[in-house]
């Protein structure tokens, strides 16, 4: 079985792992001092980093002798599960100088496995080292947090996943794919795995990452038909919006994801209006002269506001619906009048 694009290119060293330049700072000045903390807590969004970095470290601090200790807190988030744990960590390590936990997903474990973990995090065994890794570090209890050095991870800068999606197709030998790595880094939120994730699930379509690919890829509406769709409500083109509806109906498309991603759509065309400039949209480079003709209308920034307005308005109105294609199709009519 191949191995996922985020498993392949995870980084192995500090200077891999994007973003979070001042915690990386302060790990590697207490490598070098050797003065280490004997709990840690690594909190911030999915697929920034965390896991990763206290890999990193852990195996920096034990000079890459054995391995660390990773438990998933999900699965063992109990008293029992905690009490062995900890019956663990007061054994020294036989292949290494310190002995590691890596706990993911923290935030699982309950409040007696908590309460369990108390007594040993206050005063923890002089060679045994704690990690913790959460996505939600409020479900963790105060008496934990000031036990423990925290540091709180950042979603990852676009251009920096942009670079590691360079890297990555150029390794991997894909085509055609400058566009569309500017359009992935760019809807995945700051979070390197889901764009990794994207990536590779693209590249599983095909290996020329063309944007039309990537698109029909990841399951996205084409970026052509939002553009007909929104110059028809402009010019007031009913019989255009009814026909672009039932051709998403009658492809087995789903409509309210088809509602949401328009919505999406019409923020950045708003956004176009405000700041003038395509990289604050997701909307693919190559069609900024498809862009400029769309919001060519005069008061355009009014317009767009209100459109934007009007399409989450139907996104509300048919979060319960059981016939939202008569919704949507008369909700679109009303824009065009």
């Amino acid at each position: 079985m191949n191995e996922t694009l985020a498993v392949k290119y995870r980084p192995q060293t500090f200077s891999e792992v994007c973003s979070q330049l001042s915690i990386k700072k302060i790990l590697m000045r207490q490598l070098e001092l050797k003065q280490f903390k004997n709990v840690y807590l690594f909190s911030g969004p999915s697929g920034t980093g965390k896991t990763t970095l206290a890999r990193i470290f852990a195996n920096e601090i034990n000079q890459y002798q054995g391995f660390p200790i990773e438990i998933d807190g999900a699965s063992n988030n109990g008293v029992d599960n905690v009490k062995m744990i900890i019956q663990g960590a007061v054994e020294r390590s036989l292949d290494s100088t310190y002995k590691i936990y890596i706990v993911d997903e923290c935030h699982m474990i309950t409040t007696a496995g908590w309460n369990a973990f108390l007594k040993v995090l206050e005063e923890p065994p002089m060679y045994t080292i704690f990690m913790f890794c959460t996505t939600d570090a409020q479900k963790i209890p105060a008496t934990i947090l000031n036990r423990v050095q925290r540091f709180n991870l950042t979603k990852v800068n676009t251009q920096e996943i942009k670079e590691r999606l360079r890297f990555v197709c150029l390794r991997e030998n894909y085509i055609n794919y400058e566009e569309s790595i500017d359009y992935i880094s760019k809807i995945s939120s700051g979070g390197m795995r889901d764009a990794l994730a994207m990536l590779d699930k693209c590249s599983g379509y095909s290996t020329d990452i063309s944007i039309q690919n990537v698109l029909e890829a990841l399951g996205n509406y084409s970026y052509d038909s939002f553009f007909k769709l929104t110059n028809a409500i402009i010019d007031g083109q009913e019989q255009i919006v009814i026909n672009l509806i039932n051709s998403f109906y009658n492809s087995g498309n789903d409509l309210k994801l088809f509602v949401e991603q328009y919505l999406n759509f019409s923020l950045d065309l708003a956004k176009y209006c405000l700041f003038k400039d395509m990289s604050v949209t997701m909307i693919p480079l190559s069609m900024e002269e498809d862009l400029k003709f769309c919001v060519g209308i005069e008061n355009n920034r009014a317009y767009f506001n209100n459109l934007t307005d009007k399409v989450l308005n139907i996104k509300n109105t048919i979060k319960y619906d059981s016939n939202m294609k008569t919704t949507i199709e008369i909700m679109l009519l009303q824009l065009c009048r």
